[in-house]
């Protein structure tokens, strides 16, 4: 009989760490389940543009190079009137709103009611100065997830046909992490409008010398 009561007691300790085991596991699936549950569906990822020497990128990490490009798109877009500057102003503001903060939002549409007259039939484009591109010396972080673009661009504008503005001027613009809608926003970046006063660049006296008071 005690040869016969160790194999039972074996077994019955055989069968108690086999269910612990089982239970082990089951509450590691438990966890795992709930992590996986709440493990958000998609994770952005900023590639910076040239990939031909690789690259190493963090999660949440966003190359100067795309912050630059994020500045000056969405600028551009902002200034592109192709047919009457008060029209296509208020229709660029609107198309671009889940590019820019709250706060610039609405400091556009003051803009516009405060220019509305005088832009009233002017075509506007804006592009880079040759030369003037991208630079890491262009792109500053002011803070966490803030950061400051400098862009060297050169302003046109005609009404009826007639030049009424060409100008070389420099845009300091602030850009901040902005993940609230990607629907709406894939780039997870928002413009603050301007970080500092415009100036418009005097090529004959250098780069420094500077007219303040130019809008957006």
């Amino acid at each position: 009989m005690s040869r016969y009561d160790d194999l039972v007691h074996s077994r019955d300790a055989m069968i108690r760490l086999l269910l612990g085991g089982i239970a082990i596991l089951t509450l590691l699936l438990l966890v795992a389940l709930v992590g996986w549950s709440r493990a958000p569906q998609h994770i952005r990822l900023h590639y910076p543009p040239d990939l031909a020497g690789g690259a190493v990128q963090r999660v949440g990490d966003i190359p100067k190079a795309n912050l630059y490009t994020f500045a000056y798109y969405i600028f551009q877009q902002l200034n592109r009137w192709p047919v009457d500057g008060s029209d296509d102003y208020y229709r660029q503001i609107h198309r671009l709103r889940g590019y820019f903060t709250p706060a610039c939002f609405e400091e556009r549409l003051q803009d516009l009611a405060a220019r509305e007259r005088e832009i009233s039939g002017r075509v506007r484009s804006v592009w880079e100065i040759p030369g003037r591109g991208f630079a890491n010396a262009r792109v500053q972080a002011v803070g966490p997830n803030q950061w400051v673009v400098g862009l060297d661009l050169h302003v046109q504008e005609t009404y009826r046909g007639e030049r009424v503005k060409d100008r070389l001027i420099h845009y300091p613009l602030r850009v901040v992490a902005y993940d609230v809608d990607p629907e709406t926003n894939p780039w997870g970046l928002a413009l603050d409008c301007l970080a500092a006063v415009p100036r418009v660049i005097e090529v004959e006296q250098g780069d420094n010398s500077a007219h303040p008071g130019e809008s957006l």
